[in-house]
């Protein structure tokens, strides 16, 4: 269930999600994918308690358009629906980048959130929840760290834990939270969710601690062709549909008011005293005191590019059953995607049309086990300067 609470930070409604109770799992094993899938989506996803929200809520929550569930707030891009399809989607790429990553998470997080002598808690900061799984996984490896959950909808509910909070609310107002108040700022799979991107970087700086560790990941929205590192060429040849419907997904999405360039610039804005930071001032009426503070940035902005393999081609067997799944995975996202295709001026019937076509295209790739991949962007770096309470 989420309660909701006037926030002073953002002057803005807050909604803090807890479970409700429910005896009876829903069964899961449905959608475009096979068993054996959702095996492997099970062992690392959130066990359900409850669903997150009852019939009467809905409307406090999401709107309807074009056949599917979306936020309510229409500041926010329409893109992905809020359903349980989505929910499972964000599963399994949950599933994909941990096996990709070797694990939740890149950079020194482990020296960071290291046991402090005095017995202070360090503070972790997620955005955004999508199932949860992440912030589960977290709060048990580091059972000594505080976890702060926020996502802009709620989908699902979460197994509560002592060490865990999960929030929802409307990020483009600002994160609610105090400065400097987080040991490690992980954010994750937000650019497609939220219009004002740069704001929100700005203001993940300013609740980081000084001493920090700030990691940014998305999915760069490109299929490239495997021929050289490092594989900048689109995969027009191996899969023209797919290349077609991200053309179309890019500009839909594009016109709604997202920067999708902004995985490419992360590094070069969060520099310390890099002229974005005065920019962002200037674009969103920041005080110059608060921009100066900013402006010490992040130092060093460290990136890492992880090839997601799509399809089993590569040679190696678990590699290839890791883009056996990503496949999946890009199957189960064509299918949502329709509403924002739709959103963009294509109209509904050429939308499922296209997402179809991509959708055969991706699984007789597998099939055939045709090369392509796609590319996860990571930028981490730490705030300047040393934490009191360190």
């Amino acid at each position: 269930m989420a309660h909701k609470y006037y926030d002073d930070e953002t002057e803005g409604t807050v909604y803090r999600v807890t479970p409700g109770v429910d005896d009876d799992d829903e069964d899961m094993h449905h959608g475009p994918y096979d068993d054996s899938d959702m095996d492997t989506i099970s062992s690392a996803s959130t066990r359900r308690t409850a669903s997150t929200i009852t019939s009467d809520e809905i409307s406090e929550y999401f709107r309807e358009a074009h056949g599917r569930m979306y936020p309510l707030d229409e500041n926010l891009p329409l893109t992905y629906p809020a359903d349980e399809i989505e929910l499972r989607r964000h599963q399994m790429q949950h599933v994909v980048l941990k096996a990709l990553l070797h694990g939740n998470y890149v950079g020194p997080v482990q020296h960071v959130l290291r046991p402090r002598a005095d017995g202070t808690r360090p503070r972790i900061l997620d955005i955004r929840t999508c199932c949860g799984t992440w912030a589960q996984e977290m709060a048990t490896e580091f059972p000594h760290c505080d976890i702060t959950s926020v996502d802009i909808v709620p989908i699902t509910a979460h197994v509560p834990r002592p060490n865990i909070t999960f929030e929802v609310y409307d990020l483009y107002q600002g994160v609610a939270e105090e400065d400097n108040s987080f040991d490690y700022v992980s954010c994750r799979h937000v650019q497609l969710a939220v219009k004002e991107y740069d704001r929100l970087l700005f203001d993940l700086h300013r609740v980081l601690r000084p001493g920090g560790l700030l990691c940014v990941a998305e999915v760069e929205n490109h299929m490239f062709e495997v021929d050289h590192p490092p594989y900048n060429t689109f995969a027009t040849k191996s899969f023209p549909n797919s290349c077609i419907g991200v053309q179309f997904m890019r500009d839909a999405i594009t016109n709604q008011g997202v920067d999708l360039d902004a995985i490419y610039h992360i590094g070069d804005w969060m520099r310390p005293r890099s002229v974005w930071w005065k920019r962002m001032g200037d674009k969103y009426n920041i005080p110059a005191e608060r921009v100066a503070q900013a402006s010490a940035g992040i130092h060093p902005m460290n990136s890492q590019v992880v090839l997601m393999p799509t399809g089993g081609w590569h040679p190696d067997p678990a590699v290839a059953k890791v883009g056996s799944l990503t496949s999946r995975l890009w199957q189960l996202a064509w299918t949502q995607l329709v509403g924002a295709i739709a959103e963009g001026g294509l109209g509904q019937e050429e939308a499922k049309r296209v997402c179809q076509a991509c959708i055969d295209e991706t699984g007789r790739a597998d099939e055939l086990k045709i090369p392509a991949v796609v590319k996860y962007w990571m930028w981490w770096g730490f705030k300047p300067g040393r934490d009191a309470k360190k």
